[in-house]
């Protein structure tokens, strides 16, 4: 029953519930049973010290988040409303820290838990949410937003340059009815389709990653028609008002245009996206193919802005280079790391290089690639397109030199791309605001961007208690893998979801 019954959630609850209660018992002279016929007590005592380590620091940041949002968010009701405010809020919390609950179950169950009189109705819950506009609603999460960075920075978080990403996410597919034009397209502003054939409505989300706390900045709801360097332009404009500092902001190849470009040149932002590979570009990669170059820059000349720069390298399984350490020892040391990653990354491919000296490797691939395509008049093929990845800066780090030999260029291209893995945090917190996220059927848009951004509220509480736990624990925020992991948080938070009631 253990195993298959309960959740996981629930069997953390359960263990944490019954370490406080036998840890309580023993603190008031309590007879309890000891942990016998277990190894490593040590181990087990930091375990437990951990564990109300985090339950007390989840308290702890869950009573401060709660004014950010009795202070930030608001309904627009009429004066003579019965209902308290907070009651909308506590609710929506409830529900959102549970998984799978829609509002009209949601609604049901939280009344049987409060402790309050009245409660929100699930059809007066969605009404008076739904009834906040796009802006409203975004200016609630910036505001709160604000105040969790504020506690952040006490810890010396989100201080010197930071990264960030943008990104588009979906909700869950919608299966209602579509309307549709005269030529069966789908003519909804707000459900719009996806490559897997369903529809969904999206969101986009600026978000800060790397080391540091991975806060949402901003979100907001995508429309049919929007370009995407609008989406890049509103989001930058409201995540610089929160963070001013924000060197270098990246973007996967579905925001590769001119505007988006435009956007961050416009906000005084470095960017580092994947490119598309139009024909141009597809018979770049053949030349690459047939002549002995590993890396290569193309430069444009922008009058009010940065250069920006393209740069080819050889394309792993992922599209970018994993190297570990970005400060590395003497140089010869890292360019020796740098040949080494990219042959474990051409190997992937199914392309092995020689190991007899600096050179030879490449001169190896590029002549085999030669041989291979010397019966082969088709320039810019989709086979050599796919040998080689593509990416965009207008950072300075990457510069077009003569001078420099094709290592010293490798080694500042790979320094540069590497961190485009970091990119994929945004992936992660999406994976996470989802279990955070109130389902629904509704169809009204404004009550599902209220859902999307208050999950990401509490995405963004959960991170700063990580925060805070890892600092009492380890004296430092070192990793970026949490210490609180999800269920956890929840477990604790559900314990104190409650918003106080009036006096």
């Amino acid at each position: 029953m253990w195993n298959k019954e309960f959740t996981d959630v629930q069997r953390e609850f359960v263990r944490v519930a019954t370490e406080e209660a036998l840890s309580f018992a023993r603190e008031q002279g309590i007879p309890a049973p000891d942990p016998i016929f277990r190894p490593e007590e040590h181990n087990i005592t930091t375990k437990r010290s951990k564990q109300r380590l985090v339950a007390e620091k989840t308290k702890e940041v869950w009573q401060q988040a709660k004014p950010f949002v009795t202070d930030t968010f608001y309904l627009k009701r009429a004066e003579n409303s019965v209902i308290h405010e907070n009651a909308f809020w506590e609710q929506h919390a409830y529900m959102g820290m549970r998984e799978n609950m829609y509002a009209q179950s949601g609604q049901h169950s939280f009344y049987i838990d409060s402790q309050r009189d009245r409660t929100p109705s699930a059809s007066n819950h969605r009404y008076q949410i739904g009834k906040l506009t796009v802006e409203e609603t975004r200016s609630m999460l910036h505001e709160t937003t604000r105040m969790l960075i504020s506690r952040a920075r006490h810890n010396s978080e989100l201080v010197g340059k930071l990264w960030a990403a943008i990104d588009i996410t979906k909700g869950n597919p919608w299966t209602g009815k579509v309307k549709r034009d005269e030529d069966n397209n789908i003519s909804e502003d707000w459900i719009l389709g996806y490559k897997d054939g369903e529809v969904y409505y999206q969101w986009a989300t600026i978000q800060i990653i790397g080391y540091d706390i991975p806060l949402v900045l901003d979100a907001v709801p995508v429309k049919r028609g929007m370009e995407r360097a609008d989406i890049v332009d509103s989001l930058l404009e409201n995540a610089l008002d929160l963070v001013d500092d924000i060197e270098l902001v990246m973007m996967d190849r579905e925001f590769d245009s001119a505007g988006v470009k435009v956007a961050c040149d416009k906000h005084g932002v470095y960017y580092l996206n994947g490119a598309r590979k139009h024909q141009s570009e597809r018979a770049t990669c053949t030349r690459l193919c047939r002549s002995e170059k590993t890396v290569h820059i193309e430069e444009e000349t922008v009058s009010d802005g940065p250069n920006r720069k393209r740069m080819y390298l050889p394309s792993s399984a992922n599209n970018d280079f994993d190297m570990e350490n970005e400060d590395g020892g003497h140089e010869t040391e890292e360019r020796t790391d740098i040949r080494e990653q990219m042959r474990n990354d051409l190997s992937d491919l199914g392309i092995k290089l020689n190991e007899d000296g600096s050179q030879q490797g490449f001169r190896s691939l590029t002549k085999e690639i030669r041989e291979d395509e010397a019966d082969e008049p088709t320039v810019g093929s989709k086979e050599d397109a796919q040998k080689y990845a593509l990416f965009e800066t207008n950072h300075p780090s990457v510069t077009l030199d003569d001078n420099d030999s094709e290592v010293e260029r490798t080694h500042m291209v790979e320094r540069m791309v590497r961190r485009y893995r970091h990119r994929w945090g945004i992936e992660n917190g999406y994976k996470q605001i989802k279990t955070f996220r109130v389902r629904t059927t509704s169809k009204r848009h404004t009550y599902r961007f209220f859902n999307f951004v208050f999950a990401c509220v509490l995405y963004n509480v959960w991170r700063l208690v990580d925060l805070l736990v890892k600092l009492a624990i380890e004296g430092e925020n070192s990793t970026y893998e949490p210490c609180v992991d999800a269920n956890q948080f929840l477990t604790v938070a559900k314990k104190y979801y409650g918003l106080d009631p009036p006096d």
